[in-house]
């Protein structure tokens, strides 16, 4: 090989040179994640084809939840449009099948309970994200209305069923920092830290950002 040549080329055509060696490396990127998407594409469909096979199997261990309506404050401002759709909503959950499954897939679900579960399962799922979005609105307008005490029985529930909605967790803390209650705004945090949820890094980023002198633990 000439050497000397092969360098007289390269201080010649710079930008050539870089731009092959820039589309080798681009090529081998895009078939090294195209084999990644379909190894992946390939262990979930093995995995769905193997929950689909689960036989059903017993909820007992499913954490059903019964909505206390004897205490929360749902019997306050009930001439308020958005309080009344509140009420009926919540009125609406009254018979249904409440869980979280946040964070989980239909197909770890069917491997857990069985696939014949996962109709009764989903629908415990989407009743329960309904409840949290319920509660959450329900607090907003009771604190707009000047009950931030009712606001907060609502806001903790909330918390206690592990709801995700990131407006809870704020409202709460503002409420909360109002009375100075930094304990329960450690507690929110601690809170926050165990979701199985993707909105996790950004509640308690804005939980730090507006407390940073209140710890978790």
């Amino acid at each position: 090989m000439n050497i000397p040549a092969l360098a007289s080329g390269f201080t010649k055509f710079p930008i050539f040179f870089t731009f092959v060696i820039l589309s080798v490396i681009f090529m081998l990127n895009i078939r090294r994640s195209n084999r990644r998407i379909k190894k992946n594409r390939e262990d979930y469909w093995a995995k769905e084809i193997r929950a689909n096979s689960v036989r059903r199997k017993p909820l007992d261990n499913v954490d059903f939840l019964v909505i206390p309506y004897d205490d929360l404050p749902l019997n306050i401002e009930n001439d308020d449009d958005v309080i009344k759709e509140c009420v009926n909503q919540l009125n609406s959950l009254k018979d249904e099948p409440i869980a979280n499954f946040t964070g989980i897939t239909n197909t770890d679900l069917k491997l857990e309970y069985g696939a014949p579960n996962i109709t009764t399962l989903s629908r415990a799922d989407t009743n329960y994200t309904l409840l949290v979005r319920t509660l959450n609105n329900l607090a907003e307008r009771l604190h707009e209305l000047n009950h931030d005490s009712e606001a907060l029985t609502v806001l903790e529930y909330a918390v206690k069923i592990r709801s995700d909605v990131s407006s809870t967790y704020f409202l709460a803390a503002k409420l909360y920092d109002a009375q100075g209650d930094n304990k329960k705004i450690a507690w929110l945090k601690r809170n926050a830290e165990t979701l199985n949820s993707i909105m996790v890094s950004s509640i308690l980023r804005k939980l730090n950002e507006m407390y940073p002198n209140v710890s978790a633990y």
